[in-house]
This record gives structure tokens, C-alpha cells and sequence, in this order.
């Protein structure tokens, strides 16, 4: 009888233990399904996977922009297809523009050049866009850290519309290394 007892205790252990077994597994499984959304953030520096003859590009545009030397420039700036203002064409080409604004505001394109060419970058539409503020829709989509890297281009208050997005410098190079664009404004 004191056997059978063992025996029928020694099954309601198990089958506790199985059951509690299963319970824990559930639990287990339960808390170790973990959703996470990751974002990388990729700078020139960081060796990031830009595409050679984009880098190359990029590496150029800063050298010029860093040294202040506007002629570095001219030989990266395409003959056609190249956007510098939304107003279109100016007498004397992108360079003579910028120079213009430099004479006459208080923006510094090449230094805004350098800046900006140092900060991450985006994949948009098929064109490496630099700082990659040129996706958000809003200033509440910054996080804090974002709005310190954006810090030296000006407030996001004025670099982002509500309803129109980005607006602040921007600059884009395409896969094959061509510039395309150099703009500020809508």
C-alpha cells in the first residue's frame, strides 16, 4: 500500500511538474517574443556603406567646402540637371549664386556644405540625401539627439514646416557619384 502511495504521489508530482512545466514554458515564450524596431544611423565617418562613387563625391564636396574654395566646386557641379535655387537659374551659375548669398546674407553655403556633408545621410528616392532630416515630416518626429546634430543648421522650427517637411540645407549626390542638388527652401 505505502508503494502505491509513492507511486500515485510520485505521479502528481510529475504531473504537477509537467503541468507547471507548461506554464512556464508559456511564459517563457510569451516574454521572450520581443518586437524592436532598429535604426541605424550611418555617417561618412562611421565607414559607412555609401556606394564608392558616391563617397568620392561626398569626400570632394567636403574637401571644397571645408577649404572654403568655391573653384573646388566647379568641376563637381553638373553641366545640366543640377538644382542650386527653386527660383531658378541664376546669371553666373550655382557658384556665382552662392557667392551671392554669402555677399549680401548671412548664410554661409560652403560652410553649410561642409556641416551637413558630416552629418548622416538617407536613401531617398534613389538619390543619397544628406542630413537625412530631409525625410522628416515634422519637429516632433526629432528625438533630442537628432535635434543636436541639427543644432548647427538652426532650430528645427525653422528648418521644418509643418505639413511641408525638411526645408533647411540639403544636399544629394546619385548612386553613379553625380550631384544633383545643393538647395535650401521650398
Amino acid at each position: 500500500m505505502l508503494r502505491g502511495l509513492l507511486i500515485l504521489g510520485a505521479v502528481v508530482v510529475l504531473a504537477g511538474g509537467v503541468v507547471a512545466g507548461w506554464f512556464a514554458s508559456r511564459e517563457l515564450e510569451e516574454t521572450e517574443t520581443i518586437t524592436s524596431i532598429e535604426t541605424q544611423t550611418v555617417t561618412a565617418e562611421s565607414g559607412s556603406a555609401l556606394p564608392a562613387a558616391v563617397e568620392r563625391t561626398r569626400a570632394a564636396l567636403l574637401e571644397a567646402a571645408e577649404s572654403g574654395n568655391y573653384e573646388a566646386l566647379r568641376p563637381l557641379i553638373p553641366d545640366d540637371g543640377f538644382t542650386y535655387s527653386f527660383g531658378g537659374p541664376v546669371e553666373g551659375g550655382p557658384i556665382e549664386y552662392w557667392q551671392n548669398l554669402e555677399r549680401t546674407t548671412d548664410e554661409r553655403p560652403l560652410e553649410t556644405l561642409a556641416q551637413i556633408l558630416k552629418m548622416p545621410y538617407v536613401l531617398s528616392r534613389g538619390i543619397y540625401v544628406w542630413p537625412w532630416a530631409y525625410t522628416v515630416e515634422t519637429a516632433a518626429d526629432l528625438s533630442e539627439h537628432e535635434r543636436e546634430l541639427l543644432a548647427p543648421l538652426g532650430p528645427p522650427s525653422r528648418l521644418i514646416v509643418e505639413g511641408t517637411g525638411y526645408i533647411g540645407y540639403r544636399a544629394g549626390i546619385t548612386p553613379d557619384g553625380s550631384w544633383v542638388f545643393f538647395v535650401a527652401g521650398d
